[in-house]
């Protein structure tokens, strides 16, 4: 299984002719993916994908909500699952580095019957096993994981992913993501990997304009969108690989 994370409507018809099997609905994934637009997520809809929408009301690294922010994602949780998403993508940490159980807590109730995700605030989890644990015992049935490594394809990355499939894999999906590609993807498959995530991206320039001026933090003359070709490359070795090992 692929699922491709996009924050345009392109990218997402591009996956989806790129034969996706589902969509991380997301905006700003510049800034590592934020919750997406009402707008973006209704358009995407009409195409009928599956579609997971990220729950993350702004940047930072440190997945630590205030309870005006639990309260804003909460709204917007509501929100999609009214309209149609498929399954909720979400972290939140305490400022120790361990799982916020309670606000996670929120998250679960909030979207029941819907899944959630825990996303990729597991890879600065202090201690990932103990982590883990608590992720199932809230009722999360999958982790988005880069090992804890900058790229999922790391040997450190692929290393620690097969420990948490090995020991965890039975009760809840590990899905590799951040660098995952047609490349490295067969030494994840060989672990016992069976879902995938990735942005399968290229870059476009845009209009070149006369501007002296910063409009945002990750202003740039290019925008990430993802490119079918890519997504229909790596969704066939995958499937080939998967295949192979019966």
């Amino acid at each position: 299984m692929l699922e491709v994370c996009v924050d345009s409507l392109e990218s997402a018809l591009n996956a989806i002719h790129g034969e996706v099997d589902e969509i991380e609905v997301c905006s700003s994934l510049a800034e590592g993916g934020l919750t997406p637009s009402p707008g973006l997520v209704k358009e995407i809809l009409r195409a009928r994908p599956k579609i997971n929408v990220m729950i993350r009301c702004r940047m930072g690294s440190d997945f630590c909500y205030s309870s005006f922010e639990m309260d804003t994602m909460l709204s917007d949780l509501m929100f999609f699952k009214e309209i149609g998403a498929d399954r909720f993508v979400f972290g939140c940490l305490t400022n120790t580095q361990d799982i916020d159980k309670e606000n996670c807590r929120k998250i679960i109730e909030a979207a029941k019957p819907f899944p959630v995700t825990f996303h990729r605030a597991f890879d600065i989890c202090n201690d990932p096993l103990k982590a883990v644990e608590e992720i199932i015992d809230l009722g999360f049935d999958r982790i988005l994981t880069s090992g804890q490594q900058p790229c999922a394809g790391d040997i450190k990355a692929i290393s620690l992913i097969t420990q948490l499939i090995v020991m965890f894999g039975d009760v809840i999906q590990i899905m590799p993501g951040a660098g995952v590609n047609s490349k490295n993807v067969t030494s994840l498959i060989a672990v016992g990997c069976k879902i995938f995530h990735s942005s399968c991206k290229r870059s476009r320039q845009l209009k070149r304009i006369k501007n002296d001026l910063n409009m945002g933090t990750v202003d740039s003359e290019f925008i990430i969108v993802s490119d079918e070709n890519i997504v229909k490359e790596l969704k066939e070795v995958i499937c080939k690989n998967l295949v192979n090992l019966g």
